[in-house]
């Protein structure tokens, strides 16, 4: 069975993001077709649009395919999760992103309440009625179960978010209750304070787990920074502290990058891009590990004998 078809643009004028009038042709849709190449660049599926590169992806466009006015994506890699809240219209509606050469595919969001600039496009589907609509790979753990890889991190979330949206479904129905008569008035009061309980319990879950997904990827971008002699080992607590910091920060930036293209990124985001753009210091270089020819079996070696010999 061939997998599914979404369509994520057509033919027409709409109104963009940012308020500008955008026109596209037959042609326009048969150019972002036939540019995409996920080799060399694969466009990612993801909740909204995201102010960041580093928000994580749900799946990959695996092709495009321009076709009667429309231009429609196959995925893959989409987790089951993510294909359950699209089942259950919790997603109805996706929206593309291009680069600012209008051909090149950036990404492509599912939409919840929100309504996507280019409508006219029929409600995303991902199941097709069969085992074989979309093929989910999951990688399978490496580090002994001491930390989640980037596929858990995906998984994890997506249950909370579906979770998180049953209890606000629960909820719906029981406001619906309120006219009934007085005990059954009383028994949707309680259950919509424990649903509420329940989904604040969820909310609070999810945070922290995105909290320690972003620590983590923090703690090994600055450790990268030390590995690399742009930053000292002296400055590594002080950084993580200050990018904590702005991490809390909710307002983005406008980021001019070295091409002249100005994106919209979090100060966090930007703090850690001035740090990685800093020239190697072989003076903060790690003396961590010995040189290749010393013996380490040798009677008497340690850490003192290398000082002194430095």
């Amino acid at each position: 069975m061939s997998e599914k078809w979404i369509e994520i643009a057509r033919i027409g004028t709409f109104i963009d993001s940012a308020g500008r009038e955008q026109t596209f042709t037959q042609a326009d849709l048969d150019a972002i077709a036939k540019a995409y190449d996920p080799v060399k660049r694969d466009a990612p599926l993801v909740f909204g649009h995201p102010q960041s590169d580093a928000a994580p992806a749900f799946g990959w466009a695996k092709t495009l395919k321009s076709q009667n006015g429309k231009l429609l994506a196959q995925f893959a890699h989409v987790p089951d999760q993510v294909k359950n809240l699209v089942a259950q219209k919790h997603y109805r509606h996706v929206s593309m992103s291009l680069m600012p050469d209008r051909v090149t595919l950036r990404h492509v969001a599912l939409l919840g309440a929100a309504q996507p600039a280019i409508d006219g496009l029929a409600a995303v589907e991902f199941h097709d009625g069969g085992d074989d609509a979309i093929t989910v790979d999951f990688a399978v753990p490496t580090n002994g179960g001491n930390s989640m890889t980037l596929e858990e991190a995906q998984r994890k979330i997506g249950q909370l978010e579906s979770e998180l949206t049953q209890i606000k479904a629960e909820n719906a129905k029981l406001k619906k209750r309120g006219d009934d008569a007085e005990k059954g008035k009383a028994d949707a009061e309680k259950g919509k304070a424990d649903a509420e309980k329940k989904a604040a319990d969820t909310a609070a879950d999810f945070a922290a787990f995105r909290s320690q997904v972003e620590s983590e990827k923090r703690e090994a971008r600055i450790s990268a920074l030390v590995a690399a002699g742009k930053i000292t080992p002296a400055e590594k607590a002080g950084i993580l502290e200050f990018a904590a910091r702005l991490g809390a920060q909710q307002e983005p930036f406008d980021f001019a990058a070295s091409d002249g293209k100005v994106e919209k990124i979090s100060l966090e985001e930007r703090y850690m891009r001035e740090l990685e753009a800093r020239p190697v210091d072989g003076r903060f270089t790690d003396f961590s590990a010995p040189p290749a020819h010393a013996d380490l079996k040798e009677p008497g070696w340690n850490a003192d004998d290398i000082t002194k010999k430095l």
